[in-house]
């Protein structure tokens, strides 16, 4: 039970904690300081407790297709968001300051919404069970500081390079993350039999069970899927192709503006 609760609250935080890791070396290496992650975090913790409270008639909307609708849009806008974010990062050097911070601000905030109402509605199940919440408490905790500490040694690591190193893992990273917030996506639209699901493409359970804890941390960090179908493949792949288009384009047009610059 302990073990259970530790890695249902690490899934939840690891994609917002690794997600927020990354952002904050993107604004460190812009010069934008950090100022516009504490209003993200409490736009996103309202967001969260909002939407938990309402999930029972969010979850009647679409034919009772609610959440899975709901919260494949969440993970397409922050796809949108990062994609957007990684071209401004190969525009020119000075431009896009303030369009910079207020799309990773939103970003951050629409994650800490997704992943945080799934902690609200689980914590609320364990008020009105009568299970130990003291238990449930300390083991999230649990949960909670590792993911955090993820997203702190991303941060530390990445920081810790040189440009344009820097600016090459850190798109990297961005583009994996929002590769698999696509796949998500298209995981909860199956679900919600607005897509086919297909058959399998493949099957990698033996050699990373997804229902494992390293399967469940991948599952959260890059949308890991060991059986997935065709369409989720091919969504998977475009998602990524259209952000390495993204970064060729911007780098091309800040090339043209700016020949003597170096992006």
């Amino acid at each position: 039970m302990l073990l259970d609760i530790v890695v249902i609250v690490l899934r939840e935080t690891l994609e917002a904690s690794i997600l927020i890791g990354v952002l904050l070396c993107v604004s460190r290496t812009s010069q934008l300081g950090f100022s516009w992650l504490w209003p993200a975090l409490v736009f996103g913790a309202a967001g969260a407790f909002i939407y938990a409270i309402n999930l029972a008639g969010i979850s009647e909307l679409f034919d009772y297709a609610g959440q899975e609708i709901i919260n494949a849009g969440l993970q397409l806008a922050i796809y949108g968001l990062l994609a957007a974010i990684i071209g401004i990062q190969f525009s020119a050097p000075a431009s896009g300051r303030l369009s910079l911070k207020v799309l990773m601000a939103v970003a951050v905030a629409i994650a800490v919404t997704r992943e945080g109402s799934e902690l609200f509605v689980f914590y609320s199940g364990f008020l009105q069970s009568g299970d130990s919440l003291l238990t449930a408490t300390t083991s999230g905790f649990i949960g909670l500081a590792v993911g955090m500490s993820a997203g702190a040694l991303v941060y530390y690591s990445l920081a810790g390079q040189k440009m344009p190193l820097l600016r090459t893992l850190y798109t990297i990273v961005l583009a994996l993350v929002a590769g698999g917030m696509m796949l998500q996506a298209t995981g909860l639209l199956i679900q919600a039999d607005w897509l086919s699901a297909g058959h399998p493409v493949w099957d990698t359970n033996s050699l990373l069970p997804e229902a494992s804890v390293p399967g469940q941390v991948v599952y959260a960090v890059f949308g890991y899927e060991a059986t997935p179908s065709q369409q989720e493949v091919i969504v998977y792949l475009v998602s990524i192709l259209l952000i390495v288009g993204v970064v060729a384009i911007m780098k091309v047009r800040a090339d043209r503006s700016h020949p003597n610059a170096k992006v």
